[in-house]
């Protein structure tokens, strides 16, 4: 592949990863224009990528946290919490704006490595083993963290919806 159509593949998929990470929309761009400038100085080896929505989101997965890292060390001030809100309302169609401001509240409370499979599973549509390569684990340790993460959501959410 090369970077356009890695691009065009995976744009949209890296900015709601992003966004919902950091948070913040202004920061999701400017990393997602991080992870494909990276991808660029790379060009040549694109065409040897044999899980490119792996190798992408470990791409983004790493800039975000360097990201990250300069924001706390340069004392921006705290990391705001997720606003999953207008993410979700994009990615899911049909729920009423009351259930999802519901189900972006619950995914808030669940621990980041548990939201950041669940994210990627459900509304980025990666396997398993596209999860554990992006994220650095083991495919075991993204499914444990994907059934711990939906039980605790379960639990947030009975009754609510």
């Amino acid at each position: 592949m090369d970077l356009e159509e890695l691009y065009d593949r995976f744009g949209d998929s890296v900015y709601h990863y992003l966004y919902i990470k950091l948070g913040s929309a202004g920061d999701a761009e400017d990393v997602l224009q991080e992870v494909f400038y990276r991808l660029a100085r790379y060009f040549r080896r694109l065409k040897f990528i044999r899980r490119p929505a792996a190798f992408v989101f470990q791409t983004a997965r790493n800039e975000a946290n360097r990201f990250l890292k300069k924001k706390i060390h340069e004392k921006n001030g705290c990391r705001r919490k997720n606003e999953l809100f207008e993410i979700i309302c994009t990615s899911i169609s049909g729920p009423d704006e009351e259930s999802v401001q519901i189900l972006s509240t619950s995914l808030a409370q669940l621990p980041e490595e548990q939201r950041e499979i669940i994210v990627l599973k459900f509304f980025e549509g990666l396997s398993f083993k596209e999860i554990a390569s992006a994220c650095g684990l083991s495919i075991n340790t993204a499914a444990s963290r994907y059934r711990y993460g939906l039980a605790k959501l379960h639990s947030l959410l009975e009754g609510k919806l």
